[in-house]
């Protein structure tokens, strides 16, 4: 487990994520996918994204990794899609490729069925990551607040910096918005 001092942030704006998104699909524009399957819940929003820029319908699992900041505990998957795969080319698609393992356990998952052939994404992976997508577009060494993950972060900091003030400072410091911090504390 790292400790909040080892912990760099590294907060991700819309337009940052959909501009990398949208460059990451340039590569791919020479494979063909019957189905996404999006790995709930941060695969999803990614999912939604390449099932626009690819024209392919979405899927999903949920697998669970994580419950706090460098938090890891073994992956479970606690939700399978009732669709049938069986000669079908799919793309698993997470929003980051942090240790690998829920990748792993994804493409295990899937290989215990009769698919064509199981291709990975992630827009982003860490440096130690075991399991490297076959499509990605940044390796990025620091805890990646992605843009929809305001209120979560906002009570990691809480329970990582002691109280709330001090977690607004931190939420200001790694590039949140006066507003957004505003709005979270209504919230």
């Amino acid at each position: 487990m790292l400790r909040m001092s080892e912990i760099t942030f590294h907060k991700l704006s819309w337009n940052q994520y959909v501009d990398d998104c949208l460059e990451l699909a340039t590569t791919m524009k020479d494979v063909h996918f019957d189905k996404i399957v999006a790995i709930s819940r941060g695969g999803l929003i990614p999912a939604r994204i390449f099932s626009d820029l690819l024209d392919t319908a979405i899927s999903h699992m949920t697998i669970s990794s994580y419950s706090g900041f460098g938090a890891v505990k073994e992956p479970y998957i606690s939700e399978v899609p009732l669709h049938s795969f069986e000669d079908k080319t799919i793309l698993i698609i997470d929003e980051v490729s942090d240790s690998g393992k829920t990748f792993q356990r994804a493409t295990s998952y899937f290989n215990n069925f009769p698919v064509k052939k199981v291709y990975t994404l992630s827009p982003y992976i860490k440096p130690r990551t075991k399991f490297i997508p076959d499509f990605w577009i940044k390796n990025i060494d620091s805890w990646i607040i992605f843009p929809y993950d305001l209120r979560e972060t906002k009570e990691s900091f809480i329970k990582m910096y002691g109280d709330e003030k001090s977690a607004v400072k931190k939420l200001l410091e790694v590039g949140f918005t006066k507003k957004e911090v505003a709005i979270l504390e209504k919230l």
